[in-house]
């Protein structure tokens, strides 16, 4: 038995209406957002915050641990954060971690300490952030 050549299956009869099309960027050429007072060049992404929307943000990590007496837990939270949403989320899981971290032998030796460090390191981040305010455009 052979297979046909022609299969009509093969390719997309309509175009996607979603694929990302390479467009010149209206406002680079005119140095910015002409209300806002322009952009600088190169400013790359801008994050807002999954929260509150706030900017700006950086996309961060946070962790929280519980340690059982035979098993554990792990809990993560990542996204881009503002300095103030960033900072409750730290307080929350590392408060969560120093509860209930340390009950199993191997949490408290280990575990525990890791993610506290993790957490401290990805507050740093966040406190570099500036005083978040709305994300307008």
């Amino acid at each position: 038995m052979t297979t046909p050549q022609g299969n009509p299956y093969a390719q997309q009869p309509y175009p996607n209406p979603y694929a990302q099309q390479s467009q010149p960027n209206a406002y680079a050429q005119q140095g910015g957002h002409p209300q806002a007072g322009g952009y600088p060049q190169g400013a790359g992404t801008f994050l807002v915050c999954r929260f509150c929307g706030g900017a700006p943000a950086v996309d961060v990590t946070f962790r929280a641990h519980r340690g059982l007496l035979v098993l554990m837990t792990f809990r993560k939270l990542e996204g881009p954060m503002c300095r103030s949403c960033g900072m409750r989320v730290h307080k929350q899981l590392t408060t969560e971690t120093l509860w209930q971290g340390w009950w199993s032998p191997l949490s408290l030796v280990l575990f525990t300490p890791l993610t506290l460090l993790w957490n401290v390191i990805a507050s740093a981040k966040v406190k570099k952030l500036q005083a978040p305010g709305p994300a307008g455009y």
